[in-house]
């Protein structure tokens, strides 16, 4: 699991580091090792806010910052992960947060982060399994639900989501499904050209498939089979 710190006071900071270091210790041959950054202001930690699973969060030494601004920029970039507010010179349980804020007091007890921890775990193994999408602007992170089709244009791939969203990844079809369907098994094996997934084929027909979002492919007949076990396994 990874974990972020995020705190503007280097001395908290640094025994945060300890405390989640020795707890990482504990937990290496059960629920595994903890990989910790640790950071002194909202923007470091925005950069990759995503790949974290659990942040712990206390800013209330700089001017101007306040962790409702974080919280909120978190819930932009799309993260879902638990965020634990440290109390110290602020109580942050007088204030109004979405349902993934916990708190812990400071001094922290390590009996209460270690409690903190097992709930971030829960919710971890609780959430969907979430599909990296990097290109040159950056990484997304979304679920399989969210992938209509992926279709090759030249060297890279366009990946068409939900909502018109697309991405251009710089792989190809086949490194792409070995990806996705060791974790998920609505993708139909690629053709040539494209990669669908079949939990969004609205209509399936003997040599076409047509898409939720009215796109239709030719179907090889070779796959066509392929295509009606996984509906029928969605189903």
């Amino acid at each position: 699991m990874h974990v972020a710190i995020c705190d503007d006071n280097g001395a908290d900071r640094k025994q945060m580091e300890r405390l989640l270091k020795r707890e990482s210790d504990r937990r290496a041959s059960t629920t595994g090792v903890l990989y910790i950054d640790s950071f002194g202001n909202i923007d470091a930690l925005l950069a990759n806010a995503l790949m974290y699973d659990l942040f712990y969060v206390d800013l209330c030494m700089t001017p101007g910052v306040s962790v409702s601004d974080l919280v909120e920029r978190l819930a932009e970039k799309g993260s879902k992960a638990p965020v634990v507010l440290c109390c110290s010179k602020i109580n942050y349980r007088e204030q109004s947060f979405p349902p993934n804020v916990f708190f812990l007091d400071k001094a922290i007890k390590v009996a209460e982060l270690t409690e903190s921890i097992d709930k971030a775990l829960e919710i971890k193994a609780a959430a969907p399994s979430v599909i990296e999408l990097r290109d040159e602007t950056g990484t997304i992170y979304v679920t399989e639900e969210e992938i209509l089709y992926a279709v090759a244009k030249g060297r890279a791939i366009l990946v068409t989501l939900t909502e018109g969203r697309t991405k251009l990844l710089r792989t190809d079809l086949y490194n792409l499904y070995t990806q996705w369907a060791a974790s998920h098994s609505s993708f139909l094996p690629p053709t040539g050209h494209f990669l669908l997934n079949c939990r969004h084929i609205q209509k399936l027909g003997p040599l076409s498939a047509t898409m939720t979002d009215g796109k239709t492919f030719l179907l090889p007949r070779a796959l066509h089979g392929y295509a009606q076990a996984i509906l029928a396994s969605l189903s």
